[in-house]
C-alpha cells in the first residue's frame, strides 16, 4: 500500500504539474508534446498505483475472514505467503494495465480539462471498460464484508475494542470508493457533467485524486493513534514520558 501510494503520488505530480510547467514554457503546443512523449507511460503508472491498493484491500479482507472462520489454517496467511500474494497481485495488476497499453486503445491523461482519453475514443479496450464499470464494487463490497465480520466477532466473542479496526476499514473503503463514485456520476449523468465548466471538471477530478493520494496518511496516521505515535516519536515530535523512581532507604 505504501509503495503504491508513493508511486501514485510521484506519477501524479509529473502528470499534473507537467501540464503547468510545459504550458508555461511552450504553451499548449509544449504541453501536447510533453503529453505525447510522457503522458501514455505516466497514465499507465498512475492507473496501476490506484487499482493495486483496491486489490490489496480485498486480500486483507480475505485474510481477516480466513483468520476468523478457519483459525487453524492461519499458516496460509503467514508473512512470507502474504508477501508472495502481494507481489503476485502487483505483477498481475501491471500485466492487466499493459494489455490495453500496447493495444490501439491505450489511455492518455489530459490535464485541462482533467480527463482520461482513449486512443480509439469513443471506444475503449475491453479491460479498460470492465475496470471503469465494475471496479467500484471491489471497495464497496470489501467494506460491507469487513463490517459484517466485525459485528460477528462482537456478537460471538464479545469483542468490544474494535473501534480502531472499524475506523480503518470504513476510511479505507470510503477513500477507495470516492474516485469511483465520481466516475459513476459521470457515466450515469453525462449530460449534466458535460455542461459544467472546465474549471469545475478540474476541481471535481482533483478532489477525487486527493482522496487517493492522502489514503495512507489519513488511515494510518490521522485515525490510527498507535501508528501516529510511532511516527511522531521517530521524527522527534513526541517523547515518551520517563518515570523516575526515587528509592528512599531508612537506616535504623
Amino acid at each position: 500500500m505504501t509503495f503504491c501510494g508513493i508511486v501514485n503520488k510521484i506519477s501524479h505530480i509529473l502528470l499534473v504539474d507537467g501540464y503547468v510547467i510545459s504550458n508555461q514554457i511552450g504553451g499548449i503546443e509544449g504541453y501536447e508534446e510533453y503529453r505525447l512523449f510522457f503522458g501514455k507511460q505516466l497514465s499507465l503508472i498512475v492507473t496501476w498505483g490506484y487499482l493495486t491498493p483496491i486489490y490489496f484491500n480485498w486480500l486483507m479482507t480475505i485474510h481477516r475472514v480466513g483468520v476468523v472462520v478457519a483459525p487453524m489454517k492461519v499458516w496460509i496467511f503467514s508473512e512470507p505467503k502474504l508477501m508472495g500474494y502481494c507481489i503476485g497481485i502487483m505483477i498481475l495488476s501491471f500485466i492487466d494495465m499493459l494489455i490495453p497499453y500496447f493495444s490501439s486503445c491505450s489511455i492518455n491523461f489530459h490535464a485541462h480539462p482533467a480527463t482520461w482519453i482513449s486512443a480509439c475514443a469513443p471506444d475503449r479496450h475491453l479491460l479498460t471498460w470492465f475496470q471503469n464499470k465494475y471496479i467500484i464494487y471491489f471497495p464497496v463490497t470489501a467494506m460491507f464484508v469487513n463490517l459484517l465480520l466485525i459485528m460477528y466477532m462482537k456478537i460471538t466473542r464479545g469483542i468490544t475494542n474494535d473501534r480502531a479496526m472499524i475506523r480503518q476499514v470504513a476510511a479505507t473503503a470510503i477513500y477507495l470508493s470516492i474516485y469511483e463514485i465520481g466516475s459513476l456520476y459521470i457515466r450515469l449523468l453525462p449530460e449534466y457533467f458535460e455542461v459544467m465548466s472546465s474549471e469545475f471538471k478540474d476541481i471535481f477530478y482533483f478532489v477525487r485524486i486527493l482522496t487517493i493520494c492522502s489514503l495512507n496518511f489519513f488511515v494510518y496516521f490521522v485515525i490510527t493513534r498507535v501508528t501516529r505515535q510511532l511516527v511522531l516519536e521517530f521524527l522527534g515530535f513526541s517523547k515518551k514520558k520517563q518515570t523516575v523512581t526515587t528509592i528512599t532507604v531508612t537506616l535504623t
